[in-house]
């Protein structure tokens, strides 16, 4: 291992001023009378970040593919020493990449979907302790082999009725039952907020206001597909509320049953399931 990994993977100078505007933003009364050297940088926000290009530590761990994973360790720890905080840093990331203690979990959402698997692409093999590639895991390989199986831009979604489509949610396909969203009633209401006397002033004074908003008064709806309750509109009846809203929830319908597909329906559908089924 390099002796300067730690400073290829996190160290990384401020950012350039292109793009801002020269000259003085405030007036000569409004600037302080003393300012120290870090205080424009970190109100600018041009502090020194961290790098987190974790490139180089991944090829060197792919190159040391076969080895055992005791002296692959002792290497990096030759180099990157527990007690100096940056390098610490650069040697938690280690379990972004390898698995030490793999264990074969189904369903969970850090894993690889349909094969139980772990997300790091490495991990050791408890009977032998050599470092080994996850890809080179028969059910890795079954996962490959029905993702190639799928496919290309295959749509998630088929239309079959207005009321009816199928739907690939987690590699299986369903027959999904969908109803129309219902109408979205708003309450006018009073409320006191507390605003700033001058909205583009970052350092006005705030006051308390008499504020009219419409809230939504209207139940949320329950979507088996997603497992959880969908509001049928924003929380507030405003330009901006119901513009955020229509993005999130293009289609003005939700789930209301779902069905596994048969094998016979796989295939007059054309489509394939992409979990393998014991």
């Amino acid at each position: 291992m390099r002796d300067d990994m730690a400073k290829i993977i996190v160290e990384r100078p401020r950012r350039s001023d292109r793009g801002t505007r020269k000259g003085r933003v405030k007036s000569l009364g409004d600037l302080p009378n003393h300012e120290g050297m870090r205080r424009p940088h970190l109100l600018r926000g041009w502090g020194k970040q961290l790098n987190e290009n974790l490139q180089p530590l991944r090829r060197y761990l792919e190159c040391q593919v076969g080895r055992p994973w005791d002296k692959v360790y002792a290497e990096i720890a030759q180099n990157l020493r527990a007690d100096n905080t940056v390098q610490q840093h650069v040697r938690d990331h280690l379990k972004d990449f390898v698995a030490v203690t793999p264990r074969r979990v189904f369903g969970c959402w850090w894993n690889r979907p349909g094969s139980g698997l772990w997300h790091q692409p490495l991990y050791v093999d408890p009977a032998t302790g050599l470092l080994c590639r996850t890809a080179n895991l028969p059910e890795e390989k079954a996962r490959r082999r029905a993702k190639r199986h799928q496919p290309q831009g295959a749509s998630t979604r088929i239309e079959l009725a207005p009321d009816r489509e199928l739907r690939l949610v987690k590699g299986l396909w369903y027959e999904v039952c969908l109803t129309p969203m219902p109408a979205a009633e708003f309450k006018a209401c009073l409320e006191t907020q507390t605003r700033p006397l001058r909205p583009y002033d970052p350092k006005s004074p705030k006051v308390e206001k008499q504020v009219m908003i419409h809230r939504l008064v209207t139940p949320a709806v329950w979507d088996v597909v997603a497992g959880a309750l969908v509001e049928v509109g924003p929380k507030t009846n405003d330009p901006a509320s119901w513009r955020a809203y229509r993005l999130a929830h293009s289609d003005r319908r939700y789930a209301t049953a779902k069905r596994v597909l048969n094998h016979q329906e796989l295939r007059r559908h054309g489509v394939q399931n992409a979990v393998p089924r014991d």
